[in-house]
């Protein structure tokens, strides 16, 4: 097996406007697709509405045709900052349900978002800050919070957490779960895109890494947009997946929508990681 296709046979793509999971799953499967990301924050992708016969053509479908099943969690209401016990109990519930229905559907990986802690703006200061009182506080909260995750994945799959808003407070909590091997990590790199301090966490945390999350950058007027094609933008992805290609990542997810969008990102993928191969060839 060749170094690009090591990558190529594990790309998937954000299911998020299609119709249902198996609609999804279907599409990845005629597609070239080795795997789905399911966007359970949509109501019509929300896993409480399934049967358990739903669920069991969903968990048949991905065995008898190799279709990898990751799960998103939702964003922000799902942060793992909440500290009100009422909301906390709420937000822990709903990962324990969610939990479930990965086993249920033999998912590989449930992907989250930490969330964030709230911060203020201030007349002396230009950037917001946390109230310096607040963040033993959240520290506990978030130690906390990981061990009833971790505790509820229960080795039926992986647990990745992605970069989004993720901060230097944050990154040392997270460290003693990625060493133990109890968390693992999901790079979007256009998210971390230009921050060298979190781009080094990354990289100096590999071995970590599970999920990678893939779309470009592209400038519109004054703001730079992602969730754009692959490589129509500013995103060097070859300098980015020489590194990752002898690394044991399960999915290499293509997050551009809608799906007709992200196969052609995966065509573009092609291509890069053909000049990847080549490259390497030449250096051999």
């Amino acid at each position: 097996m060749t170094r690009k296709h090591h990558i190529l046979d594990r790309v998937s793509y954000h299911a998020v406007y299609d119709d249902s999971f198996l609609s999804a799953m279907q599409y990845a499967h005629e597609n070239g697709f080795h795997g789905v990301e399911i966007a359970v924050e949509t109501p019509h992708l929300s896993f409480e509405s399934l049967t358990a016969r739903d669920m069991d053509d969903i968990r048949d479908f991905s065995a008898q045709n190799g279709i990898l099943i990751s799960l998103h969690a939702p964003d922000d209401v799902t942060s793992l900052f909440v500290h009100n016990e009422s909301l906390r109990k709420g937000v822990l519930a709903y990962y324990d349900q969610l939990f479930d229905f990965a086993k249920a559907v033999m998912a590989r990986l449930v992907t989250i978002h930490m969330g964030f802690m709230t911060t203020f703006p201030t007349d002396t200061i230009p950037e917001k800050k946390v109230p310096e009182i607040d963040l033993p506080i959240y520290e506990a909260l978030i130690r906390q919070n990981l061990d009833h995750l971790v505790k509820g994945t229960e080795e039926r799959f992986l647990l990745c957490v992605e970069n989004y808003r993720l901060d230097r407070t944050i990154l040392p909590l997270l460290q003693k779960y990625l060493d133990d091997g109890k968390i693992f990590l999901c790079w979007d790199i256009a998210k971390s895109y230009g921050n060298r301090e979190l781009e080094q966490y990354f990289w100096s945390n590999l071995k970590a890494i599970k999920q990678v999350h893939l779309h470009d950058l592209s400038p519109v007027g004054e703001r730079m947009r992602s969730h754009r094609v692959i490589g129509n933008g500013e995103i060097d992805f070859i300098s980015y997946l020489t590194r990752m290609v002898d690394e044991d990542i399960l999915d290499y997810c293509i997050e551009v929508r809608p799906r007709e969008k992200a196969l052609e990102s995966l065509e573009n993928l092609i291509r890069i990681l053909t000049e990847l191969e080549a490259n390497s060839q030449k250096l051999s």
